[in-house]
């Protein structure tokens, strides 16, 4: 299959005018030799004299650790909690003002060429001294088990071996959202980084990764808060502490205890953060109808002819009911008020009798309020994966920060107004050749 690159082209940097052509490629390390720490001067397989500058070592057993400690899963996500439960101090993961400049450049370009995407997509540059090389944007194929990061690394990797001089070269690798750390073979964020140790260690790249979203174990890897429900919110809700809420849940036939990393995290998130959200925005379509079904058993042994009207009354209620539902964010009591309130006050008409009525509006009352338990629930799942998410990718870049920071910057792009864009030059576009992989 073959994927298109643009290639654009930059006038020669002044400061590289009055140097001479390089005729060879200066090596810095072979593929070999960089999995071999107890080698200053690894031997490389290049044809051409190699050498090895001191300012390109990096503290490789550190390096080669901390790839190891994050490659289980399993464990970095028991510290990954533990670190987000006791929110221990770490530094921002946005990448510096030049380097997000450079970014939100690319970024219009890539969007002036092919338009604006918030689905997941990954396109990278390379800048070298006399000229840009972007290519992308590509998407996952997961039929495949491909990420849009794999289609990247194999890219850049080939830009890299095709040219006889690489040095300080620059690759910038933009991803939506940033790249996972859990998947079935060798995470994408693992890949990128080895890759970056590589490419630096070979070619002496430097590389830039810079995403959107925090993604971290999200996804088929994430399991951490599926349990919970609205009853273990609810008990964690009304004991003090963790001691407590064990010994509550334990009298709960429905409810297993969670962890105490979990609950905690959960209580702190309750006392922490506004929890307001809004029905409209959660609850659409088939999904609203599927809660309020019960609805239609309460006349289920009417005859025929009774049982088609209080149908329609019933579908006439339910519909009343969303369509007085809005944008406006409410507290959880809120929004049980308001569908007591309705019910309360809704008119049935002739149709039917009072004890009939009766029963509807209480099942109309249980069904608005499993509904709205479920997406509290929801909402604080949702909440507990996005900020521990970022926790982790916050700790990731903490953990790599000092033996990568040679070569490779991992942070969040900053979306700032037009004006603090830093724009390429003005440059000629044309169709580059097609890249296979």
């Amino acid at each position: 299959m073959e994927l298109p690159m643009l290639r654009r082209k930059r006038p020669r940097f002044a400061e590289y005018e009055n140097k001479p052509p390089v005729s060879r490629k200066n090596c810095l390390a072979s593929p070999k030799t960089l999995l071999d720490t107890k080698h200053l001067r690894p031997e490389t397989s290049c044809v051409h004299p190699c050498t090895h500058k001191p300012e390109y070592l990096t503290d490789n057993k550190h390096f080669f650790d901390q790839i190891s400690s994050w490659s289980d899963t399993d464990f970095s996500v028991k510290r990954a909690l533990e670190h987000y439960n006791h929110r221990k101090a770490t530094r921002e993961v946005f990448l510096d003002d030049q380097v997000n400049k450079k970014f939100l450049g690319f970024h219009c370009d890539i969007t002036e060429e092919c338009g604006a995407e918030e689905k997941q997509h990954s396109w990278a540059a390379i800048e070298k001294r006399e000229e840009i090389v972007m290519y992308g944007p590509y998407y996952p194929n997961y039929n495949s088990g491909d990420h849009s990061e794999d289609v990247i690394i194999r890219q850049t990797q080939e830009l890299l071996q095709s040219d006889e001089f690489t040095q300080d070269w620059k690759v910038y690798v933009f991803t939506m959202n940033s790249p996972c750390l859990a998947r079935n073979t060798s995470s994408c964020m693992i890949n990128l980084v080895q890759k970056a140790h590589e490419w630096w260690s070979v070619y002496g790249v430097r590389t830039h990764i810079g995403f959107m979203r925090c993604w971290g174990f999200k996804g088929t890897k994430e399991n951490l808060f599926r349990e919970v429900d609205y009853g273990q919110v609810d008990c964690i809700n009304q004991t003090q502490d963790h001691e407590d809420y064990v010994k509550a849940a334990n009298t709960r036939p429905d409810l297993n205890p969670l962890c105490e990393n979990v609950s905690s995290a959960i209580k702190h998130l309750l006392r922490s953060v506004n929890l307001s959200f809004s029905l409209k925005t959660l609850v659409q379509g088939q999904d609203w109808k599927s809660y309020f079904k019960n609805m239609h058993c309460v006349f289920e042994c009417e005859p025929d002819d009774e049982k088609k009207a209080l149908t329609q009354k019933t579908s006439l209620m339910i519909e009343a009911a969303q369509a007085r539902l809005s944008e406006e964010s409410r507290s959880f009591e809120g929004h049980l008020e308001s569908g007591n309130e309705f019910a309360l006050d809704y008119t049935f008409g002739p149709q039917g009798s009072d004890v009939l009525h009766e029963d509807m509006r209480l099942t109309f009352q249980r069904s608005w309020q499993e509904m709205v338990q479920d997406k509290y629930a929801e909402l604080i799942r949702g909440k507990l994966t996005d900020d521990f998410n970022q926790c982790v990718i916050q700790l990731f870049v903490t953990d790599f920060l000092e033996c990568t920071n040679n070569f490779l910057h991992i942070g969040r792009i900053q979306l700032s107004n037009e004006d603090a864009v830093e724009k390429p030059n003005p440059l000629t576009r044309s169709q580059g050749k097609r890249l296979r992989h």
